[in-house]
């Protein structure tokens, strides 16, 4: 059996695959298991062996295997000949992890009798089912302002979300309001940024505008987060139309969000 999990969301993909693990675990009492990254050779030469190996101890075997969406074409193609051939083997189980959607010698994945899971980063109605099911969890209560920030400020990182109500789940107060998350994340991000942005947004010299956005480029390593927190502060119909366009250039690669912040800084 082939499971193909692939996609951008990486905290999601781990717990798709965390969720198979457990199974396999409680299900077999002799598992083997074993982990593949491809793009060395003799990791390549190993899964070869697993695959084509038999004992008489083991139940079924299970590798999970990585880099699959990096290896050249001459090596795509002899794996995914490998995989083909096993794709109905009963005692071996392969779980192929990849950031990205097959390249073409791999479609096969995505249909019977392999199964496969697509994790897309995550928007708009689906971020917030996501977000409200992790507090839940947590026993969070946040009220809607709360939960719109935090949608704003992560967007479709779902390990940034995650980390951040881990962090809020270790505060005294577990209901949360929007002027008690402000404050939390003033505290836990590098320097007071909603103040920051606030200058950036109401100050009308360049030089200036230019100098906060590179402290904030400086002190913080996540560019994206800057850019969500900005569009928080946009109240207006126009500022946030400015905003979408600038996101949409991002995520057709036309922008970095490095260059998108600036190119907004200049022309504000």
């Amino acid at each position: 059996m082939i499971i193909f999990l692939y996609g951008p969301d990486s905290y999601r993909r781990r717990e798709k695959l965390k969720e198979y693990l457990e199974r396999y675990k409680a299900k077999y009492n002799a598992l083997s298991l074993s982990h593949f990254y491809l793009e060395q050779d003799a990791e390549r030469d190993k899964l070869k062996d697993f695959s084509q190996a038999q004992s008489l101890f083991e139940n079924v075997k299970l590798g999970i295997v990585f880099g699959v969406e990096n290896l050249e074409e001459e090596s795509s193609k002899e794996l995914a000949k490998l995989f083909k051939n096993n794709l109905k083997v009963k005692d071996l189980n392969l779980i192929i992890i990849s950031d990205k959607k097959p390249a073409k010698e791999f479609n096969f994945l995505l249909k019977e009798p392999a199964v496969a899971h697509e994790f897309e980063n995550l928007s708009g109605a689906e971020s917030q089912k996501f977000l409200q099911t992790e507090i839940k969890k947590r026993d969070l209560i946040l009220d809607k302002e709360s939960q719109n920030l935090l949608v704003q400020v992560y967007g479709g990182d779902s390990w940034g979300l995650i980390t951040e109500l881990d962090k809020l789940a270790l505060l005294n107060e577990k209901n949360l309001t929007r002027k008690i998350l402000d404050n939390h994340l003033n505290a836990v991000l590098p320097l007071n940024i909603f103040s920051v942005l606030s200058q950036i947004k109401n100050t009308l010299d360049a030089g200036r505008k230019l100098l906060l956005l590179e402290e904030l480029l400086f002190r913080s390593e996540n560019p994206q987060m800057i850019f969500n927190l900005f569009s928080v502060l946009m109240k207006t119909s126009s500022e946030k139309e400015k905003m979408a366009d600038y996101d949409a250039a991002v995520k057709s690669g036309k922008l970095e969000y490095e260059e998108a912040l600036t190119d907004l800084v200049l022309s504000g």
